[in-house]
């Protein structure tokens, strides 16, 4: 599996297929959703959590929707809502399994593959855009500046591999 470049991909380009703590079990659980970036209807067709452990499953179609602003003539307007570049995911709003606290902060991944990118990015030491374009919405240019620090390097990278064994 090659990894890729920080500067190039975003948290929601990790969106298809998440892991998160079951709110029943709190085992690991799996939402398959789809990109951030697709309609509503898409999320309501594609969106599900399922649990492996204790059989626990939703429809992100089936959750209800909340009223998001009124019309000027009083009749409310009703969507679901997706939560970004949050510790949570983005369709449900449950607890991700890789969200790492640490004294500094929070640092979150929606996968294996996710928080691969951030540990490749933590591990090199020298950051290059190699004529790539600045997009403030890069794995790389979201990163809490203690994670990026070179002094927290070893430290950041234990904390990765504890989340990686959990």
């Amino acid at each position: 599996m090659k990894i890729p470049n920080p500067y190039t991909v975003c948290n929601e380009d990790f969106t298809g297929r998440i892991e998160v703590v079951c709110p029943r079990c709190e085992k690991r659980a799996l939402i398959i959703g789809a990109n951030i970036y697709e309609s509503m209807s898409v999320h309501e067709e594609r969106g599900r959590f399922s649990c492996v452990s204790c059989g626990y499953a939703i429809k992100y179609g089936s959750t209800p929707k909340v009223a998001v602003y009124v019309e000027s003539r009083g009749v409310p307007k009703y969507t679901r809502v997706l939560h970004r570049n949050a510790p949570i995911d983005p369709f449900f709003g449950f607890a991700l399994w890789y969200c790492i606290e640490a004294n500094e902060g929070v640092l979150w991944a929606y996968n294996l593959e996710h928080l691969s990118v951030i540990e490749a990015y933590v591990i090199g030491s020298l950051r290059e855009r190699k004529g790539m374009p600045y997009q403030n919405n890069s794995i790389a240019s979201r990163l809490p500046k203690w994670v990026s620090a070179a002094k927290n390097r070893e430290y950041v990278l234990r904390l990765i591999a504890n989340a990686k064994n959990r």
